[in-house]
């Protein structure tokens, strides 16, 4: 007689902290807890190669600000009771909340002169949505920033000696 394995339920892989980040693993340097072990790898990069005046998701900028919405709108809505997640059709709230992005390192000077550097390893729809809300949101408020999106370990080190040609220049 042949054994039947039970199948494993899957775990979520897009969920860490509250957060969706594919196939990620936290990781605390100096102190401070990483989202992955890219972000860590990017900060001590950033550390050993000199640079001081940088934040780690130190900005949060609002992409769209929170309204209240005057019409109906009637929406798929998920609630948690006792424990369960109990879903219905029925009215959605009024107010809508604000659009936030917080970049993972950040250095820029009051000219809102500066770099910004967003590791992703996997980049999801939301943050693609986000990155371009992002862009025109600095376009608009006139910075003057270079932006990294880093997606591997060589694309962190290369993202540094960039950065370290430009501030010899």
């Amino acid at each position: 007689m042949k054994a039947v394995k039970k199948a494993k339920k899957k775990r979520n892989p897009f969920k860490v902290g509250g957060v969706k980040i594919k196939n990620a693993k936290k990781k605390t340097v100096d102190g401070i807890n990483f989202k992955s072990s890219l972000e860590a790898f990017c900060y001590t990069q950033l550390k050993q190669n000199g640079f001081k005046d940088f934040q780690y998701e130190g900005h949060k900028f609002i992409l769209q600000d929170k309204f209240d919405f005057p019409l109906l709108s009637w929406e798929l809505q998920s609630k948690k009771t006792n424990g369960k997640i109990i879903k219905s059709f029925g009215p959605d709230s009024m107010k809508i909340r604000a659009i936030t992005y917080t970049p993972d390192f950040v250095s820029i000077n009051d000219n809102k002169e500066g770099w910004i550097i967003e590791t992703k390893g996997f980049e999801t729809t939301d943050f693609k949505i986000k990155w371009k809300m992002f862009k025109k949101l600095l376009a608009d408020y006139g910075f003057k920033v270079d932006l990294y999106v880093p997606n591997t370990q060589e694309n962190v080190m290369n993202t540094i000696k960039k950065k370290k040609k430009r501030r010899e220049l």
